[in-house]
């Protein structure tokens, strides 16, 4: 059913307000075309999104009347009244859950509000433990001074170098010259020997959970340009809820919109497989599941 309505909504909202157009006598000719079990608060409480509408569609009109009444009302002015309308969580909050408003529910407010972990990690230093008496091609060894680099010396004499261990770094430009014994050429970093595992240091920081830039741009909908007791003034919109029946006759009842709750009965009923026009009536069972009334 979520996935129908997202492509009807733009239909349907054009519905809801030919609805809304009505005058009294063309409305009540459409009023014996309800089933007989038929509820306007049901059906509203089913299909929440018409108010939710019908709301934005009242605050986009008063907005504009308010900037046509109101020269203080510059295009400044609508954006610092936005910047308010996002920096009021509390506010935001209920339009957010609101079934009849945001319709996102509270659950997934609370998701957003999680807040996130960033894990910064650095990867310390990389050491490579070389072993002389396995290198050998030059008369010289070539060691590459990657600070720290310490010489590990024979036991027993410590005239000679048995290994060395430097950091792996290429960016370590400094070279200096040791003339062993031995043939060898002690190759820096991963090329030769034994590597010791690298180490990591991580810093954990969080950041606070928000609500995502599409869900804000929607949410503005219902930001008021002259106030910002927006919750008020959104509550104390009227709701016409007789265009919102209507809008079954109209639109709902030919779309397979359920218009009440399934019965115990009904609860394994066929779900709905007809695309318009449906020639069939519909309910709603407790997960939402639009299926058949036969």
């Amino acid at each position: 059913m979520k996935l129908l309505n997202k492509f009807l909504i733009p239909f349907a909202a054009l519905s809801l307000a030919a609805c809304s157009s009505l005058d009294v006598d063309d409305s009540e000719a459409f009023t014996e075309n309800f089933p007989e079990d038929f509820d306007g608060a049901v059906y509203m409480e089913l299909h929440p999104q018409l108010v939710s509408l019908q709301v934005r569609n009242y605050i986009v009109n008063y907005n504009a009347d308010a900037k046509d009444a109101d020269s203080l009302i510059t295009a400044e002015a609508v954006i610092a009244d936005s910047l308010e309308f996002i920096a009021d969580t509390a506010q935001l909050h209920k339009i957010y859950a609101s079934p009849y408003y945001g319709g996102y529910g509270e659950e997934r407010w609370q998701e957003a509000m999680e807040p996130t972990m960033n894990l910064k990690c650095k990867m310390q230093d990389r050491y490579t433990m070389v072993n002389l008496n396995q290198i050998s091609g030059e008369d010289t060894t070539h060691i590459k001074l990657l600070d720290p680099i310490t010489f590990v010396k024979d036991s027993t004499d410590t005239s000679k170098v048995v290994s060395v261990v430097g950091r792996a770094d290429s960016a370590a430009t400094e070279v200096d010259t040791l003339v062993l014994s031995d043939t060898l050429v002690l190759l820096s970093g991963r090329n030769r020997g034994t590597a010791v595992p690298d180490t990591v240091s991580c810093d954990t920081t969080y950041s606070p959970g928000a609500v995502s830039a599409p869900q804000l741009k929607f949410l503005a909908a219902f930001n008021f340009v002259n106030t910002t007791k927006d919750w008020e003034m959104i509550k104390a919109i009227p709701i016409d809820t007789f265009a919102i029946s209507l809008h079954y006759v109209v639109f709902g009842e030919l779309n397979g919109w359920a218009y009440r709750k399934c019965k115990d009965s009904e609860k394994e009923n066929p779900v709905i497989s007809e695309e318009y026009p449906v020639t069939k009536r519909y309910c709603a069972d407790a997960s939402g599941v639009v299926r058949e009334i036969k």
